[in-house]
């Protein structure tokens, strides 16, 4: 019998050789990361024109310095944000009831982030508090990240729509990237 510590050793090491792309024979005839990228580029570049997504900055190149191990030839380091759209949430006025009363829509804070899937949260906000404030609304499979406090770095995959309190980052992939990828990457 092993001991939890073996066993999460065990599965790290597992979730490390996967994230290299080490665990299995890399097949030649997939797709280079190259051409998954320029789809990603043109579809962000129809969500700019359709005004879905705002244009931003263009991100820093990744300098050599930065790789923290080697990858598969067909594969490319980039950064986070040329992967999905990501954003925080907000917390509404708690002094407005209409905001919270008779709420249905699910509102997380970064600690009902569980490093898994989220099903439900422990407070519902209404659809006047969507309107009406600077919330955004997650899709199911968003991958989900708290960005400061005790909880850093806790992750969590959404099962349902749902918005999240301003130490909450999500993510929308783009079409092409595995949700489930980035999720154990940044785990």
């Amino acid at each position: 019998i092993r001991s939890k510590e073996d066993i999460k050793d065990i599965r790290n090491l597992i979730l490390s050789l996967a994230i290299k792309g080490k665990l299995v024979e890399q097949n030649s005839e997939d797709e280079p990361a190259s051409e998954l990228l320029t789809r990603i580029k043109e579809e962000k570049e129809r969500l700019i024109k359709e005004k879905v997504i705002k244009k931003e900055k263009e991100l820093l190149k990744i300098e050599e310095d930065e790789i923290p191990f080697e990858i598969p030839e067909s594969w490319e380091w980039v950064r986070l944000g040329e992967i999905g759209i990501w954003g925080s949430g907000a917390t509404p006025s708690r002094s407005k009831l209409e905001y919270y009363q008779n709420g249905d829509i699910p509102w997380l804070k970064t600690g009902e982030l569980n490093d898994s899937y989220i099903y439900n949260s422990e407070e519902k906000i209404t659809k006047l508090a969507l309107e009406k404030t600077s919330l955004r609304l997650c899709k199911a499979k968003d991958v989900l990240i708290a960005m400061y406090g005790a909880t850093i770095g806790k992750l969590g995959i959404l099962e349902i729509e749902a918005t999240t309190n301003q130490a909450c980052c999500a993510c929308t992939v783009y079409q092409g990237i595995y949700y489930k990828f980035l999720f154990y990457f940044l785990m």
